[in-house]
């Protein structure tokens, strides 16, 4: 499937379009300029093994309910605007959804672990759609959502003294363990932080510490977030269902199964993602909910920049 390209557009109103059940993998959360929840969370889950739990906890559970509500209605629920956008030739502007976000880009090691779970879930169902991999990402931090253009021109304003800083390297949060999240609409595939020692300090650093640092740069801005998920999350979308099952729910289901038992017990404990090591983190704007959009700027990746200091994380 071809790669959706956004550009700046001409505004379209939320109300031409129905509202999406999304992938939402926490609950809402709408930051003032004075809290950090993701700060909330890290104080609530102060060790690496309490942190990891939540993080499995809550997905686990998640599955469980998910499966339960798709096992009593039989169906799934298929995306109208990527639908329309994909088999009925609507323009872009169909998706009137704009967003400021930070994307993370997996590595080389993830994109390839991604395109066997999609071809794993296309063998069951040939019609659903699959994130190209070069559209693949990880929201970091979703600081504007379903907005117009000005919003997005507003904000990006405020934004543009700060952003080299918010995408500079810090200390490599390491995601592990992934899973098969999946709802009546969509497909991700979730990861649980690993404990990563910043140097020779002992101090743990997760990728919650870093979405933290990210909430904190741009509270600095001026900026409040909006986000639509908070915590605990860390998941990159891979399939959205278009048409309705074309298997059984009982089929469905059984090769969701499948995959997670050999995310767990075989190809998924070899995976280890250093996030911002190949590719450097970016803030992402547009129409970007199915990996389109544009990038304002795009930083420099680990591996270009050396090591992060120690205490950058510390600045904000």
């Amino acid at each position: 499937m071809s790669t959706m390209t956004v550009s700046k557009q001409p505004a379209t109103t939320l109300s031409s379009v129905p509202q999406l059940p999304i992938l939402n993998l926490s609950l809402s959360v709408s930051a003032s300029l004075s809290t950090n929840a993701y700060e909330a969370f890290i104080q609530t889950y102060n060790c690496p093994t309490a942190m990891v739990k939540a993080y499995d906890m809550h997905r686990r559970t998640r599955n469980r309910d998910r499966r339960s509500l798709l096992d009593a209605s039989g169906e799934v629920t298929p995306d109208p605007i990527l639908k329309g956008l994909v088999l009925d030739n609507q323009p872009p502007e169909f998706d009137p959804r704009n967003c400021v976000t930070v994307w993370c880009r997996p590595t080389k090691q993830v994109v390839q672990l991604v395109q066997e779970v999609q071809s794993m879930l296309r063998s069951v169902e040939p019609d659903i759609w699959l994130m190209p991999s070069e559209n693949l990402h990880m929201t970091a931090l979703e600081i504007l959502h379903s907005a117009d253009d000005d919003a997005v021109e507003l904000e990006l304003q405020r934004l543009e003294p700060y952003l080299t800083t918010l995408l500079a390297p810090r200390p490599a949060p390491v995601l592990v363990k992934p899973m098969l999240s999946f709802d009546q609409s969509a497909l991700a595939l979730s990861f649980l932080p690993e404990d990563s020692p910043i140097g020779d300090s002992g101090n743990w650093y997760t990728y919650h510490h870093y979405r933290r640092d990210l909430n904190n740069i741009v509270q600095k801005a001026g900026v409040p977030v909006e986000s639509r998920y908070q915590v605990p999350s860390a998941h990159v979308t891979v399939a959205r269902f278009v048409k309705p099952l074309a298997s059984s729910m009982q089929h469905w289901l059984a090769k969701l199964d499948e995959v997670n038992n050999w995310l767990e017990n075989d190809r998924g404990r070899d995976i280890r993602w250093v996030v911002g090591d190949e590719r450097g983190n970016e803030c992402r704007c547009g129409r970007i909910w199915y990996g389109g959009g544009w990038s304002e700027e795009i930083g420099v990746s680990i591996q270009q920049a050396g090591e992060a200091p120690e205490n950058a994380w510390r600045e904000y």
